[in-house]
C-alpha cells in the first residue's frame, strides 16, 4: 500500500508536466513567428519571390487612340511585364513570374459596353510590334463586359510564365461596333495576379514590385511623370477626318395614330453645315454609313412594331413623308430598346453633300392589336458618319451636334372603335367589292349578323348585288338578296378551328352594272334599318362579347369601258370598225363613244392609232392601261395640228412653248416610245417649264410630248406628236 501511493503520485506528476511543456513550446514558436517570423508568414501567403516584377504601358507605338467605328483588331493596351523591372527592385531573384489572371476593366469613357463586339489578349512574339498571325493568342472574349472586368486565364493554372530576368509584352485587342458613336472614348484597366504553384507553373514565382502596382491605366497618369500619359489617356472614336461641321436637328412634330397604321415615329434633318460652331463649308460632304434608333420612352414595346423604316426625302414628292420617298433601309421585327441599326457601316447609307440640306424619317407599322390607347414612343437616332473606306478614299465631314438626338413629340397611339367597312370600286360590269373589319380587339372577330332589322341599301338600277361570300377564316350564310328593294342581308361566322381576325377582309360583294346605269353615275352601299338608322344587328368577338362598331359604307361607280365604242359591254372588232368609221365621218358617235373610242396617245384625238390599238384589244393582242384618259373636256374636238412647239432647256428648266398661237391654258403631256404616259404639266399661258427635280424620275433616252393649248375662242388645239430627247 505504502509503495503503490508514490508510484501513482509520480505518475500523474509526470503526466501534468509533459502537458505543460507542450504548452509552452507551442507559446513559445507562436511568440518566436509574431516578433521574429512576420514577414515569412506573410510571403508564405503570397509567393516566396522577391517584390522584383514591373508592369508598365510599353508606348511603343501600338495602341490606336483614334479608330473607326468597325474597325477590328485595335489595339487598346500595350504592356510590358519585366522580370525585374526597372523600378524598385532591380536584383534577378532566381524566380520567374507565373502569371495566373489578366483582368481588363474599363475605368473611364462615354462609349458603352455594347459597341465593344470583342476583346482579345496577345502576347508578343518578341519583336515589341503588334502583328497577326505571328503574336500568340491567349484568350478571346465575344460581346465583353468592360463595366464589371473581362478576365483572361483561370485560377490556380498557369496563363503566362515571364522567365527571371526576361519581359514579357502583351497587347489588349478590341473590335468595334459599326454604329460606334463618333467621339465616345473609352480607358482600361491592365491588371494581373500572380501565384505560387500554378498548375503547369514552377513552385515560387516573383510577385509585382509596389512601384508599379496595379491595375495599371492605358497611358495612366498615376504613373512617374516618366512613365505618364506618353501617348494617350482614352481611345477616342473617330468617325470622319473632316471638320465637325454637320449638323444633326430633330423635326419630329406632335402625333397621334392607331393600331396598324405606318407612321413616321422621328424624322430629322442633316445640314452640311449646320448653324452651330462651325458653319463654314469644308469642302466636304457628309457619309452618313449607320443610323440608329433606340426607345428612350412610352410604353409600346417593341414586339407592337412589325418593321422600322428609314427614307429620305426626295425632291418630287410632296413635303413630309411620302411612301415614294427613297427607302435606305429596312428592319423587321425591330428591338428598340436594344437599338436598331440602319446599314452595315461598311457600304455609305446616305451622303448630303457639303452646303446641303437631307431630311430623313423613321417609319413604324404599328401591330393592328396589343396597344392600348394612350399608349406612347419616343425615339432617339445616332448616326456615324466615316470616311469612304475606298481607294483613294473620300473624306467626309464630322458631326457636329452631340448625339443621340431625341425626338422632341413622342407618338401617342389611340385606339378608335372596331370598324367595319364596305369596300369602293368602279365598275365596268361584274366586280368584287371587299368587306374588311379594323381595330377589332383581341380575341378577334366572332360573328356578324346584317338582319332581321338592318340590310345593306343600294340602289337597284344601278347597281346589283349577286352574291355575299366569305373570305379567309369566315364563312357567310343565311343570305338574302331583294334586287327590287335593294336590300342585302347575311350572317358571317368563324369556322371552327380558324383563328379570329383583329382586321382584313371578312367577305367579298359580288356586284354588277345595272342595265341601264349611265356611266359616272355613283351609289353608295349602306347599312341601315328600314327606319334609315345605322345598326349592325349583332357584332361579336370570339368569345361572344357584343361590341358596338362604326360603320364605314361603300360607293360604287359606273365608269366607262375604254375601247367599247358600242357600249355593248365587251371590246370587239366591231368597236374597231365603228372607230374607223367615226375618222371616216361616216359615223357619229356621243361624247361618251369618243371617250371611249380615244385609247391611244396622242389623247385628245381620235385617229387611226386608237382603231388599231382597240382591234388588237379585241383580238387579245393588247390590254389597256386602267390609267388612260382624256385630260380634254369632252365636250369639245379638238383640232390637231393647228400649232407649233417647241422645247428647249432655258436656265435649268426644260421649257415647252406655243410658237403661233395664244393660250390662256397649256398642257404638255410625255409618253415613252411605248406610249405609256409618263408625266403631264399644266400651266397658264403658252409655256410650260419642267425643273430637273420633276424630271428626275426620267432615265436618260428618247420620249414623244404633245401640246394641247386653250385658245382665247375657247377652243383647244393640240400640236402633233414630237420626239424630245432626255441628255443629262
Amino acid at each position: 500500500m505504502m509503495k503503490s501511493v508514490p508510484e501513482r503520485s509520480e505518475g500523474r506528476f509526470e503526466r501534468v508536466g509533459m502537458h505543460n511543456v507542450q504548452r509552452l513550446r507551442i507559446v513559445a514558436v507562436l511568440l518566436l513567428l509574431l516578433f521574429v517570423g512576420g514577414p515569412t508568414l506573410m510571403t508564405w501567403a503570397q509567393a516566396r519571390g522577391d517584390d522584383e516584377t514591373d508592369v508598365f504601358n510599353s508606348d511603343l507605338g501600338n495602341v490606336n487612340p483614334i479608330p473607326n467605328p468597325g474597325e477590328t483588331f485595335v489595339v487598346i493596351q500595350d504592356l510590358t511585364v519585366a522580370d525585374p523591372g526597372a523600378r524598385g527592385d532591380t536584383t534577378p531573384d532566381g524566380f520567374p513570374t507565373a502569371i495566373e489572371t489578366v483582368t481588363i476593366k474599363k475605368i473611364g469613357g462615354t462609349l458603352e459596353d455594347h459597341f465593344v463586339l470583342a476583346l482579345r489578349l496577345y502576347m508578343d512574339d518578341g519583336d515589341g510590334q503588334f502583328n497577326l498571325p505571328n503574336d500568340r493568342l491567349l484568350g478571346s472574349v465575344n460581346a465583353p463586359r468592360l463595366s464589371t472586368g473581362v478576365v483572361f486565364g483561370q485560377p490556380n493554372q498557369l496563363l503566362v510564365l515571364v522567365p527571371n530576368n526576361s519581359v514579357v509584352q502583351f497587347f489588349v485587342v478590341a473590335d468595334f461596333a459599326n454604329d460606334a458613336p463618333d467621339g465616345a472614348t473609352l480607358r482600361t484597366s491592365f491588371d494581373l495576379t500572380v501565384k505560387d504553384s500554378l498548375m503547369g507553373g514552377p513552385p515560387v514565382s516573383s510577385r509585382i514590385d509596389p512601384a508599379t502596382a496595379l491595375p495599371i491605366l492605358n497611358g495612366d497618369a498615376g504613373l512617374p511623370p516618366e512613365l505618364g500619359c506618353a501617348l494617350t489617356c482614352f481611345i477616342r472614336i473617330t468617325a470622319t477626318s473632316g471638320r465637325q461641321q454637320t449638323d444633326v436637328v430633330d423635326e419630329t412634330p406632335a402625333r397621334t395614330a392607331n393600331p396598324g397604321d405606318v407612321v413616321v415615329v422621328q424624322e430629322f434633318s442633316v445640314s452640311d453645315p449646320g448653324a452651330s460652331s462651325d458653319a463654314i463649308p469644308d469642302e466636304f460632304p457628309t457619309l452618313i454609313r449607320t443610323v440608329t434608333v433606340r426607345k428612350v420612352g412610352g410604353t409600346i414595346p417593341s414586339e407592337r412594331i412589325l418593321r422600322l423604316r428609314l427614307y429620305r426625302d426626295i425632291p418630287r414628292t410632296p413635303p413630309g413623308w411620302q411612301p415614294d420617298d427613297e427607302l435606305l433601309a429596312t428592319v423587321h421585327s425591330p428591338n428598340l430598346e436594344q437599338g436598331v441599326v440602319f446599314g452595315d457601316g461598311g457600304r455609305r447609307l446616305a451622303r448630303v453633300n457639303d452646303g446641303s440640306l437631307e431630311h430623313f424619317y423613321v417609319v413604324a407599322d404599328l401591330a393592328p392589336v396589343g396597344l392600348a390607347d394612350g399608349d406612347t414612343l419616343r425615339t432617339s437616332i445616332d448616326l456615324v458618319v466615316r470616311d469612304d473606306m475606298t481607294d483613294p478614299g473620300e473624306s467626309s465631314s464630322a458631326i457636329e451636334t452631340p448625339m443621340p438626338v431625341v425626338a422632341s413629340n413622342q407618338l401617342v397611339v389611340k385606339v378608335p372603335p372596331p370598324l367595319f367597312m364596305i369596300g369602293s370600286a368602279s365598275i365596268v360590269g361584274k366586280a368584287k367589292i371587299p368587306i374588311s373589319i379594323r381595330f377589332v380587339p383581341a380575341p378577334g372577330l366572332g360573328e356578324i349578323q346584317i338582319g332581321p332589322d338592318a340590310a345593306i341599301v343600294f340602289d337597284p338600277d344601278i347597281v346589283q348585288i349577286l352574291s355575299i361570300k366569305g373570305v379567309g377564316p369566315y364563312a357567310v350564310n343565311s343570305v338574302n338578296i331583294d334586287s327590287l328593294t335593294g336590300r342585302a342581308q347575311f350572317t358571317l361566322t368563324l369556322k371552327p378551328g380558324r383563328t379570329a381576325l383583329n382586321e382584313g377582309v371578312i367577305a367579298e360583294i359580288e356586284v354588277d352594272k345595272a342595265p341601264d346605269a349611265p356611266v359616272g353615275v355613283s351609289v353608295e352601299l349602306l347599312i341601315e334599318s328600314e327606319d334609315n338608322i345605322e345598326i349592325i344587328d349583332v357584332f361579336k368577338d370570339r368569345d361572344g362579347r357584343d361590341l358596338i362598331p362604326d360603320v364605314l359604307p361603300g360607293r360604287v361607280t359606273i365608269k366607262l369601258l375604254k375601247g367599247d365604242v358600242d357600249k355593248d359591254g365587251v371590246v370587239t372588232m366591231s368597236d374597231a370598225r365603228l372607230t374607223a368609221r367615226f375618222i371616216l365621218d361616216l359615223e357619229t358617235l356621243t361624247p361618251e363613244q369618243e371617250e371611249a373610242a380615244d385609247v391611244a396617245p396622242p389623247f385628245g384625238v381620235i385617229d387611226a392609232t386608237d382603231v388599231r390599238w382597240i382591234a388588237q384589244v379585241a383580238a387579245g393582242l393588247r390590254k389597256l392601261e386602267k390609267t388612260l384618259s382624256n385630260p380634254l373636256p369632252l365636250r369639245e374636238r379638238v383640232a390637231e395640228g393647228r400649232v407649233r412647239v417647241s422645247a428647249q432647256t432655258r436656265s435649268g428648266h426644260l421649257e415647252f412653248r406655243l410658237s403661233n398661237a395664244r393660250a390662256s391654258e397649256t398642257i404638255v403631256k410625255i409618253f415613252s416610245l411605248s406610249g405609256a404616259p409618263v408625266l403631264t404639266a399644266l400651266a397658264s399661258g403658252p409655256t410650260v417649264r419642267l425643273s430637273n427635280a420633276e424630271l428626275a424620275h426620267l432615265p436618260n433616252g428618247v420620249y414623244l410630248y404633245v401640246m394641247t393649248a386653250l385658245g382665247d375662242d375657247g377652243r383647244w388645239q393640240q400640236s402633233k406628236l414630237q420626239k424630245l430627247v432626255i441628255l443629262r
